[in-house]
């Protein structure tokens, strides 16, 4: 199947999205701010964790990653605090939860073996040469970052800015790279990420579909809204399998792990409820991450489980609000300004902007994105005044010419 990877490659921030068949089917957001799945680093044994047969190991991140001892090389082998350690990363930090390591290092899928083994070669000699935390592989940039969470590789890649071609080339050899700007692209980017951090998604002539991610799990439920007409049952099926494909899209751009219960329209007949399960594992055979139905409890819900690898989008991009829903985190919306900001800035070139924003969104483009607002400074040799209103909700902004 035809696969492409659209990139917008902005200061600070890439988004990109990978497609089949024209679809969107993953969705990615790089800020060179974490230690992603796949990624290579030299650390030290920073505390030993007796009680869970593992160590905490100190990759240079907020926290340190977790090392069980069931994957250490040899196998089980004893640990000691303050021991170098080379580990790769299974999980990527989410939920609170550390990273999960693992000794035993994986290079890429599909990577010719005389090329793995100079790669090999050269990790193990700059750890040599290293004092830990140190990142060994890939190099710290976004599209090695990138490179390493896809599962699939492309046949095509897009990318909305030309200065980025040469980052990806050398992240992904060999591999078509198109400098097309993304107002050419067959969807909207804006509004695929949106889709996918809504709670609620609807399915077309057939109810809609909410989502609520929490520690435990993620809960997701199916309403099939007030049909004028058609009994109860075949109301429920015709939802249910209407459902069951857009459930199992949203899983996979929303990027969400560990267990899942699906609360489908009830339906009494074994029959039936046999039917739902499998459309819905149809409609997840072709996920990559593997996801595997357990089946239907008393209640009524459909188990499955997915394996947790890289972080969910809502939780790159969102942060709780007290006692309500997910809001966009400061940072999210800084870049999401300056994204507007290079629209206008394209449409009416020459010109000096003022931004007016709410005070927490003023502080991280002084902090977090600070490097993103001076490279977009430089790219349109254009001093961006900013300035806080406290009046401003987060999620308000103001882009106005000076």
């Amino acid at each position: 199947m035809h696969r492409e990877l659209l990139i917008a490659a902005g200061p600070g921030e890439w988004r990109a999205a990978l497609l089949e068949a024209g679809v969107p089917i993953e969705l990615y957001v790089e800020r060179g701010d974490r230690q992603e799945a796949g990624s290579i680093h030299l650390g030290h044994v920073r505390r030993l964790l007796p009680g869970l047969a593992a160590a905490l190991v100190d990759i240079g991140g907020e926290r340190p990653a977790f090392l069980p001892r069931s994957e250490t090389v040899p196998r089980g082998r004893p640990l000691h605090v303050g021991e170098r350690v080379i580990v790769q990363i299974r999980r990527e930090a989410q939920g609170g939860k550390a990273a999960r390591a693992t000794e035993r290092v994986r290079l890429l899928a599909g990577e010719p073996a005389e090329e793995a083994e100079l790669r090999r070669r050269d990790i193990l000699d700059r750890a040599a040469h290293l004092e830990p935390p140190a990142r060994l592989d890939p190099a710290p940039s976004f599209a090695a970052a990138l490179r390493g969470a896809l599962l699939a590789m492309p046949d095509r890649i897009l990318v909305d800015d030309p200065g980025a071609i040469p980052e990806i080339r050398a992240a992904f050899p060999g591999f078509a790279v198109e400098h097309v700007p993304e107002a050419e692209w067959t969807i909207d980017l804006d509004d695929v990420f949106a889709g996918a951090l809504s709670q609620t998604v609807a399915v077309p002539a057939a109810g809609s579909v909410h989502f609520e991610a929490t520690r435990a799990g993620v809960l997701i439920d199916v309403d099939s809204g007030t049909p004028e007409t058609g009994s109860p049952e075949r109301t429920g099926i015709e939802t249910n399998l209407a459902a069951a494909a857009t459930i199992a899209r949203q899983i996979r751009l929303r990027n969400l792990g560990g267990g899942i219960v699906v609360d489908f329209v009830g339906l009494d007949r074994r029959a039936l409820r046999d039917k739902v399960r499998a459309a819905l594992a149809e409609a997840l055979a072709s996920d990559l991450e593997g996801p595997q139905i357990l089946g239907w409890t008393r209640l009524g819900h459909l188990e499955l489980v997915r394996p947790r690898r890289g972080r969910p989008l809502a939780e790159a991009l969102l942060e709780p609000r007290a006692g309500g829903a997910r809001i966009k985190t400061a940072l999210t919306m800084a870049h999401e300004v300056l994204r507007a900001l290079r629209r206008e800035t394209r449409a009416q070139p020459g010109r000096q902007w003022h931004l007016i924003v709410a005070p927490e969104v003023a502080a991280s483009m002084a902090g977090d994105a600070a490097l993103a607002v001076q490279e977009t400074e430089r790219r349109f040799a254009r001093k961006i005044v900013i300035e806080a209103n406290p009046d401003f909700d987060r999620e308000r902004f103001q882009i106005a010419p000076l």
